[in-house]
Order: C-alpha cells, then sequence, then structure tokens
C-alpha cells in the first residue's frame, strides 16, 4: 500500500504541478518522499513527505478483515505558506476520491487533522513553512 500511495500522489497532475522536483539522472520527479524530504535545494520545494502514524489493520471475528483503515501524515514543506498550503491542498484533493493503483484499492479518504507551522529556520538561509495533514486512507486489494 505505502508503494502505491507514494505512485499515486507522484503521478498526480494537481500534486506534480505545484510540487518542486527532485534529480533523477536526466528527468526530475515530484518532490514528494516516505519520512524525508530530499534535498535542500530551491526547485526541491514545495516538498512533502508521508509517514504512518497508526496500523489500520482491521479485523473481525474471523481475524483480519481485508480492510485497512491506515491513518497516514503527509507533511508539507514550502518556501512560503503558500507553497506548503497549496501542496497540502494538492494532496486532499488527489487523496479524497477512490482510485485503484497497482492493486490496491484505495477508497475515499479523509482529512482527520489539518494543521499550519508557523516558520522554522534551518541555517544557511533557509526557512521551511509545513503544513501537515492526517489522512484516513482505507484500502483493500483490488
Amino acid at each position: 500500500m505505502e508503494a502505491q500511495l507514494l505512485a499515486r500522489l507522484r503521478a498526480d497532475p494537481g500534486v506534480a504541478a505545484v510540487a518542486g522536483t527532485i534529480a533523477t539522472g536526466t528527468a526530475g520527479r515530484p518532490a514528494i518522499d516516505w519520512i524525508e524530504r530530499k534535498s535542500d535545494a530551491k526547485s526541491g520545494f514545495p516538498a512533502g513527505t508521508l509517514q504512518s502514524v497508526s496500523s489500520g489493520r482491521l479485523y473481525d471475528q474471523d481475524g483480519p478483515s481485508g480492510l485497512q483503515q491506515k491513518r497516514i501524515r503527509f507533511e508539507s514543506y514550502g518556501l512560503s505558506y503558500e507553497q506548503a498550503r497549496k501542496l497540502a491542498d494538492a494532496a486532499i484533493k488527489a487523496l479524497e476520491p477512490a482510485q485503484d493503483v497497482d492493486g490496491i484499492r484505495f477508497h475515499r479518504s479523509k482529512v482527520a487533522f489539518d494543521r499550519d507551522f508557523p516558520p522554522e529556520d534551518l541555517g544557511g538561509g533557509l526557512k521551511v513553512f509545513r503544513t501537515l495533514i492526517d489522512f484516513m486512507i482505507p484500502a483493500t486489494p483490488a
């Protein structure tokens, strides 16, 4: 589910339109990754990171139900508040509808938490703004 979620966000046209770029060989990809922001280069902003906050494994009387309802944290980082907020809003728009990705059926996600943070000075003249979104993301095998 994690690889499919990352692929879904990177492939979304709305997310790709506002996300910064990470160089990969001769091309680039949207600056969305698990756990760690990959670059301090200005071209890598805004950037987003994903993190599992809860396992989301659901059970019924027969054991695991096959439905996962993970709480996934999406943090967006921007060189301005507007950059961070635009990427967060693009992620919300991308993840709320249902979609099948590589054998995983993502059902409609819900925003469980949405918070903006004050700017943080990372040194070297780099100041970043963060927006944090927690999603409840139900998923089953497609």
